[in-house]
């Protein structure tokens, strides 16, 4: 984890000091479509360098929130585009993990369906708070362009869960300094806690799809 954290601090430094902040929305737009880009380097590290007066703190919540609306714009599209019958159509060949005897049944086309009735009622929350979580604050704007939900709640909901998400670990890294690396142990405990409660409900919900397939 150290080299991946010195890789990352090194070529952020390079794109700022070449670019400034387009060069943090260009970064910020390649975490998005990447989700395992660690976002929590990559603003404390920012907020360090306003520390040092290289660029501000609003510009880099700014130019961050630009970068993360424009790759999920992008998987809006993609979303969009699919339809809600192609995704439909993927689950039903690819639904279904097999491995030597065993099938576990990941979702069902009853699930994507029943997935998308919430996201239709509680689209615009549900895009406010994955943008607070990790690993799925970028591809949730896929089903949201699957139900086709209205763009400009989309970009607002968005926006404002991408500047809750940035402006805290930009502030931070900006009052640490030179020891902004003191916020990736409070990143890794939430983003660690956060994996575990995922992992226990996918488990739980595979036990559960499994036990009603034995059934039927």
């Amino acid at each position: 984890m150290s080299n991946l954290v010195e890789y990352i601090t090194s070529l952020v430094e390079r794109i700022i000091a070449s670019f400034g902040a387009p060069g943090i929305s260009l970064i910020a737009l390649f975490e998005n479509l990447f989700p395992p880009t660690p976002s929590e380097v990559l603003y404390p590290l920012a907020g360090k360098m306003a520390y040092s007066g290289r660029v501000s703190v609003p510009a880099i919540i700014v130019a961050g929130t630009v970068g993360s609306l424009m790759g999920s714009i992008i998987y809006y599209t993609l979303g969009y585009h699919l339809g809600e019958s192609r995704v439909r159509d993927i689950i039903a060949r690819h639904g279904t993990l097999k491995f030597l005897r065993f099938s576990i049944q990941l979702v069902t086309v009853k699930d994507f369906e029943r997935g998308l009735e919430l996201f239709e009622r509680y689209g615009s929350a549900i895009v406010l708070i994955a943008r607070l979580m990790p690993f799925v604050h970028g591809v949730v704007s896929i089903p949201a362009g699957v139900i086709r939900m209205n763009i400009a709640l989309f970009m607002v909901f968005t926006a404002v869960g991408a500047a809750l998400w940035i402006a805290p670990l930009t502030i931070f890294g900006y009052w640490l300094g030179d020891n902004w690396q003191e916020v990736l142990a409070w990143m890794d405990t939430y983003q660690n806690t956060i994996l575990v409660l995922v992992l226990v409900g996918l488990v739980a919900y595979v036990i559960r799809r499994n036990r009603q397939a034995s059934v039927h």
